[in-house]
Parts: structure tokens; sequence; C-alpha cells
């Protein structure tokens, strides 16, 4: 599994959303697709893209990231439950992923809209991010995992305070993975 560096996507985010806290991460799969054991590497090929760049999550200079691999656990994510935008709905989902002790009962929308600083992007932007990563056509060919956040000091910064989310997304019509990260604190 390889960084997609070049994707135009980066740019995107970065020119037109610089104050996005989440982080994101495309990966190709260049071999046979294996389900959850594919998305745990894909998930530890994220972790450490993180530790090249100079910014993640609202940490300038963050530390060096590791990966325990026997404490990663994942469970799957409903294609519908991710996109959803409403707070009901992460009412909902904090219930039923309680019941099931789920990794996370963060939902994409809250981590995108509720960081611990105000951000300037509404709920078109949020869908205009998606749009660009995963077009709504394609959107059933998607694969999602939700992560726990025993694995990685990743998220130490969340765990401090507001939160900490991890997904990873299988897009097996582009065979490209997105992640995406969310440990903030204040």
């Amino acid at each position: 599994m390889q960084e997609l560096t070049e994707d135009k996507i980066y740019q995107i985010l970065e020119q037109k959303y610089p104050e996005l806290l989440l982080d994101y991460v495309l990966l190709s799969c260049e071999h046979d697709y294996l389900g959850e054991e594919t998305h745990k590497q894909a998930v530890i090929t994220a972790i450490s893209a993180f530790n090249h760049r100079k910014r993640v999550g609202n940490n300038l200079n963050p530390p060096h990231f590791y990966v325990k691999e026997e404490n990663m656990h994942g469970i799957r994510y409903s294609i519908q439950d991710f996109f959803s935008d409403t707070e009901s709905t992460w009412q909902i989902l904090s219930e039923h992923c309680r019941a099931r002790e789920a990794p996370s009962h963060m939902t994409y929308w809250q981590a995108f809209s509720e960081p611990p600083y105000t951000i300037p992007y509404t709920k078109n932007d949020f869908h205009k991010i998606n749009h660009l990563l995963f077009p709504v056509q394609f959107r059933n060919a998607l694969e999602i995992y939700s992560w726990n956040a025993d694995f990685s000091n990743y998220f130490n910064d969340g765990k401090e305070w507001w939160g900490t989310a991890l997904w990873s997304i299988y897009d097996k019509f582009m065979q490209r993975f997105v992640i995406i990260g969310a440990s903030l604190t204040d």
C-alpha cells in the first residue's frame, strides 16, 4: 500500500479547507483485498504517513506516531450512517454503538462539524469534500470500518478532551483507501 501523495484531493483540501482539522490519507491498494485485514494494513500505513506531515490535526510538529497492531479492533460501519449529517443520527449511533461496545461513537459529521476550535465550514463543505473523495454514484462500492483508539499514540490528544475517531474506507471501484482520523485537544 502506498500513499497517493500527488492526488489532487490533497491540494484541494489544503487550498480550500486549510482550517479543517481532520486527517485524511489516500492510499492505493495494489494487492488482493482481504476485508478487515486489508483495512488494518491501510490504517497502519496511514498512521505511518502522519509521521511525514508537518501538521496532524491541530498539532504542529507532531510526535512520532506508533501502532500496537495487537490492540487494533475494527467494526463494519454502514455507508448510510457514515455519510449522515444530522444530529439525531449522532444520538442514535451513540446509543447503538455503546450497546455493541463499538470502537467509537463519534460520527464523521460530528468530527467534521464540532472540533474544539471554530471552523468556517458548513454542511455544504462536508458534502463537497465527500463528493470529491467518494462520488455519490460509487458509494455503494464502499466498505467502511470504524477503529478503536487504543492502538496508537495518535489518539492521545483527543483522549485528553474532545474525542477520537478513525475510519478506513475502501472504495472497491477505485481500489483505493481513504483513512479519516480525528484526534484533537484544546
